[in-house]
């Protein structure tokens, strides 16, 4: 893994099915940004069908964030390209990237990814609308205590700014217990879809999420007899309705 090339995807804003097989491909890239996964291997690593992962991959070219040289015939070598991501206009900072539902205690139902991932996941940035009202609303939301709602706080992020950052502890964790990273941003997708519009009030949000990763909220993952980490049937209809809504 080339943490060079892991540190310039991280920051990028984008769905989270894309998001999540980027990041898979930079976990296996050299420091040039170059691998040769085959699709089957994404599609383990990342858990999505194949149809999902050469969608993705067709996304990121035409945002010149890959490289694809299928001239070989046997395999096809990828190349990662940061520097040179043009985003479509709807994912800039200054729009819109989350959706909603709603509560607290480990419930059910990711909405957006990662996707969105798609998270980290996708997408992880910060919900901008209206500047102006944006910030009269947000101290309308806050407490004294501090706590502010899951909207109201995504809505006082600075543009540049992403709610979970690439330095969060909850990736610390993940890395420790083994946890992929495409689980993280699936959970920040039910994590979205549940706080979005709830009523519900914190002062940390991110402690939270973080708090919903460990607790496994939502029941989106279980640990198999070999130890592994596996999607449930939850887990793998929020994944499919992501697909879905990119």
């Amino acid at each position: 893994m080339s943490t060079v090339i892991m540190s310039q995807c991280w920051p990028l804003q984008m769905p989270p099915t894309p998001k999540a097989v980027l990041i898979s491909l930079a976990d296996n890239a050299n420091d040039h940004g170059e691998c040769w996964p085959s699709i089957p291997k994404i599609c383990e690593r990342t858990c999505f069908s194949e149809r999902a992962v050469h969608g993705a991959i067709k996304w990121l070219e035409s945002v010149q964030l890959l490289k694809a040289d299928r001239s070989n015939g046997r395999h096809t070598r990828y190349s990662i390209t940061p520097t040179s991501f043009e985003p479509p206009q709807e994912l800039h900072p200054r729009s819109s990237c989350a959706t909603a539902a709603d509560a607290e205690e480990p419930p059910q139902q990711m909405q957006s990814p990662p996707q969105q991932v798609q998270s980290p996941p996708q997408e992880m940035r910060s919900n901008r609308q209206e500047p102006s009202r944006t910030v009269k609303s947000n101290r309308q939301r806050a407490r004294a205590d501090g706590s502010m709602t899951f909207r109201g706080w995504m809505e006082s992020l600075p543009p540049e700014v992403l709610a979970i950052p690439e330095d969060d502890p909850v990736f610390a964790y993940a890395k420790r217990v083994g946890l992929p990273i495409e689980f993280v941003a699936l959970e920040w997708g039910w994590f979205k879809a549940k706080y979005g519009q709830s009523s519900k009030r914190y002062t940390r949000w991110p402690q939270t999420f973080r708090n919903a990763v460990e607790g496994a909220w939502g029941n989106l993952w279980r640990i198999g007899a070999d130890g592994s980490y596996q999607l449930t049937t939850q887990g793998m209809q929020l994944q499919r309705s992501l697909e879905v809504a990119e």
